[in-house]
């Protein structure tokens, strides 16, 4: 299946920073700090007491399919081990039981770019979790477009995929809404399935709820998944639908915003209840829209944030189920009072029997092909870039895929670092391993730049507007000055390709996914050569490699920065 992407993606393209990193890093920079441990605890532990009039939203974002406890850094808050789906439930209830007047919502991308667990079941393990979380509704992010719309129709409203039934029973589809009110065709109207907008009464109180996706997702999923269909501005979704939801008898309403931001500490602890310096487009986003809208959940970027702007209260909870947005909104005189606290999804507590029933089913069935050792690695290979803006994991993903395309003539490849999902650490690797890093199913190709054209590609680095980051290379090397203007910022004299010096009027055959070769993440460069083959799946590409070497060995980085 075509997918995709990236990710994250954007996670610093929206402070117009330039992160030598791949919607993914992914949100984990408050578990590699040296102060996070004094950060404290908040979690679900003494709960005040509900005030009257006062109703609950418990939110969570990009979920992406973590049924099982997120390993590494990836399954941190600061100091705190935090996530997985039965220990999020527990949490859940204990939430619920404080404050019955209350409502779980969804700022997106529960699903694709999953662990084997979810994905090899087309996700519908997470959305019946979802189901049993009682979700009452759920912005759609962008990887829910990454199977294209016909599959997200099918996760809205059930039925078998189109390669057969997964085993359990009969997936009978979300028993939420998918709110996607800035996604239109040519005749505005929103992909089949979808809502703009719901209205909940909770407590007696009705709250209009609205959805919204990143306009990104042009540029960071496959061109056919979303054929059709273009991505507008998120405020003025919002804004148009707030007068809608109000004559229906809103008292106040919530966006659920596919999109996000981040603090900017500067070193020091990232505090997960904080506001340091919100990256400029939250701040934008949160005062463009209507002041009838309360409450912004955010999602995307995968961070932590608490923040009150504008007279909104704007939020995110991280990713994979490592914390719950807490919103109260209370209800008196003719207003509505809102606040916000994240709380930590903690493994101290006992783990939900029902949902750790739902999670062990699917493991059970999937073990057989997780558990096939596919190759050996010497040392860890990080996903996290190194000074020159590479990574070690994604060079040797570059790596199976030149090997994968050699017959074919190429000399050189290239990955999207939002492509790289996860990290593989010393020893032993597993299909299921190899699958966390690499979900997306995107077929390796090769592609025909000249050599100005490699110059102009190594360029758009630093020009894209999706994911400003480094690429990870195999068969190149070359050297960058970071302190030069746009546009100038490769050392040509240090390009060097196939072990010679880059010539600008040779063509090349580079080895690349096809969601780069689409001109995914704002590298539009690739779509200007000729593609000329077409590989294996990337993933096959990569167990294949890994399959062939004795022992991986983290390669230095072949990229410099100066």
């Amino acid at each position: 299946m075509k997918l995709r992407r990236r990710l994250i993606e954007a996670m610093i393209a929206v402070i117009g920073v330039v992160l030598m990193v791949s919607c993914g890093g992914h949100g984990t920079a408050p578990s590699n700090s040296p102060h996070a441990n004094q950060i404290p605890l908040v979690s679900t532990d003494d709960l005040p007491a509900a005030q009257p009039g006062e109703v609950h939203l418990f939110g969570i974002n990009d979920l992406h399919g973590n049924l099982e406890p997120p390993d590494g850094s990836n399954g941190h808050v600061g100091a705190y081990q935090a996530g997985g789906a039965a220990y999020l439930a527990t949490h859940l209830a204990k939430l619920k039981a404080a404050y019955p007047a209350g409502a779980v919502l969804s700022a997106g991308d529960n699903v694709s770019a999953s662990p084997l667990i979810s994905a090899l079941f087309h996700d519908e393990p997470t959305i019946d979790y979802l189901n049993s979380l009682g979700v009452s509704a759920s912005a759609v992010g962008n990887h829910e477009f990454d199977h294209g719309t016909a599959e997200l129709t099918r996760l809205q409203q059930g039925g078998c995929a189109a390669d057969g039934c997964s085993p359990g029973q009969p997936f009978t589809g979300a028993a939420f809404p998918y709110l996607a009110s800035n996604v239109t065709d040519v005749n505005g109207q929103l992909p089949p399935g979808l809502k703009p907008w719901t209205m909940l009464t909770v407590g007696g109180h009705k709250i209009g709820v609205v959805g919204t996706v990143t306009r990104a997702t042009a540029d960071i999923v496959m061109p056919d998944a979303i054929r059709g269909y273009s991505f507008g501005d998120e405020a003025d979704a919002v804004n148009k639908y707030v007068p809608e939801m109000v004559a229906a008898g809103a008292e106040t309403v919530v966006a659920l915003v596919h999109d996000g931001g981040a603090q900017q500490t500067h070193g020091a602890a990232i505090d997960y209840n904080g506001c340091t310096n919100i990256s400029p487009n939250v701040t934008i986003l949160a005062n463009r829209i209507d002041p009838r809208v309360k409450v912004v959940f955010t999602a995307h970027t995968h961070l932590a944030y608490n923040c009150v702007i504008g007279g909104k209260v704007v939020t995110q909870a991280a990713s994979y189920g490592r914390l719950i947005t807490d919103v109260s909104l209370r209800f008196h005189d003719g207003t509505v009072d809102a606040k916000a606290v994240n709380r930590v999804v903690t493994r101290t507590v006992t783990p939900d029997p029902a949902a750790a029933k739902l999670v062990a089913f699917y493991s059970d069935q999937a073990r057989p092909r997780a558990a096939h050792v596919i190759g050996t690695t010497a040392g860890p290979l990080s996903n996290e870039p190194t000074p020159g803006g590479d990574s070690p994991l994604g060079d040797v993903i570059a790596d199976a895929m030149l090997a994968a395309m050699a017959p074919d003539h190429a000399v050189a490849a290239f990955m999207n670092p939002g492509g790289v999902r996860a990290d593989l650490s010393t020893g032993a690797i597993t299909y299921e391993q190899a699958y966390t890093v690499q979900p997306f199913g995107n077929q390796v190709v090769t592609v025909a730049l000249s050599g100005e054209q490699i110059l102009n590609l190594l360029e758009q680095q630093w020009d894209n507007k999706t994911t400003p980051g480094v690429l990870s290379v195999a068969g190149i090397t070359y050297s960058y000055s970071d302190a030069a203007p746009k546009g100038h910022k490769i050392l040509d004299d240090t390009v060097r390709i196939a072990g010679q010096a880059l010539n600008p009027a040779a063509v090349y055959q580079v080895s690349t996914n096809n969601f780069l070769a689409a001109g995914g993440d704002g590298f539009s460069v690739f779509t200007k050569g000729q593609q000329n083959a077409v590989g294996p799946a990337d993933l096959d590409a990569f167990n294949a490699y890994l399959a062939s070497q004795a022992k991986i060995e983290p390669p230095a980085s072949r990229v410099q920065r100066r």
